[in-house]
């Protein structure tokens, strides 16, 4: 039984096709058939039904493919861990001016994975050519960066639970005189909540600004005023007290990517954009 073989099976059960596999490794169909079938004798059982257009994962191959799916992931770290440029002793330096609370996890898992990475990380408007890597959502202004999308989600309009409002179908314009909390006005959230009530032919009046997260979430729970965030933000935060507001005509969503510097791409900061790719892959 050898690597290729096991990688062989695990990418053809994955996309149910040899074909796909074939051309991800540059090599006959047929060299990753008679492969697998030389696996499936080796094991003594078979892994795949076959039919004449397709294949499919029998219980075996699952189970199989799901062993191999940890193996591989803990294979492609201890790799990359002793092929490190272990000179390499940077401090990331980031920008995150996106989904804070999610990248912070995000980091903290890296952190664990990686505890000789040092991070100065920085949550503020800053001059974006003091980064290695940016945070944010979709703009012109980071030239000389790349980028890569890392998180795509719909944006709901919140409000206290016990708010009567919380029951009712609406639309944004009926909410011209309610009370709004807002993050920080240079934050993208403010922007997309003003860019959105401006559509419509009005100003959110903002009750309360805010730059904590938690705090945040505190204000809009308490009633002091409508707040924005994720389709998942309350199921996420568990915030029974937080409800989404039905509002037909609001279809804002927020897109967040990753921007580097191609030049600083290896070490370190390597590591933490492969990582982040991955999760953009999930």
């Amino acid at each position: 039984m050898e690597i290729l073989q096991l990688k062989y099976f695990f990418e053809s059960a994955k996309a149910e096709s040899f074909t796909y596999t074939a051309k991800k490794y540059q090599v006959p169909t047929t060299a990753v058939s008679s492969s697998i079938r030389r696996l499936e004798d080796e094991l003594g059982c078979k892994l795949f039904e076959r039919t004449a257009n397709r294949i499919f994962l029998n219980e075996k191959g699952k189970r199989l493919e799901q062993a191999l799916c940890t193996v591989f992931d803990e294979l492609d770290q201890a790799i990359e861990d002793i092929s490190t440029d272990y000179n390499d002793r940077r401090e990331i330096k980031l920008l995150v001016r996106g989904m804070r609370r999610k990248i912070t996890n995000l980091l903290s898992e890296f952190s664990r994975k990686h505890p000789n990475i040092m991070f100065k990380i920085v949550f503020s408007e800053a001059d974006s050519d003091d980064y290695d890597i940016i945070i944010d959502d979709e703009k012109d202004i980071y030239r000389g960066y790349k980028k890569f999308e890392l998180y795509s989600m719909r944006l709901h309009l919140k409000c206290a639970s016990d708010n009567p409002i919380s029951k009712m179908k609406l639309s944004l314009v009926q909410l011209c005189d309610q009370p709004f909390v807002s993050m920080e006005a240079n934050s993208n959230m403010h922007r997309i909540l003003t860019k959105a009530c401006n559509k419509v032919g009005f100003h959110p009046k903002i009750s309360a600004f805010c730059n904590d997260i938690e705090c945040y979430e505190k204000l809009i729970a308490s009633g002091m005023g409508i707040g924005i965030g994720r389709e998942d933000y309350a199921s996420e935060t568990n915030n029974s007290n937080i409800s989404d507001l039905d509002v037909t005509d609001f279809n804002e969503s927020y897109t967040v990517y990753v921007y580097y510097k191609e030049k600083e791409n290896y070490g370190n900061v390597k590591n933490l954009i492969d990582f982040l790719k991955k999760e953009s892959d999930k």
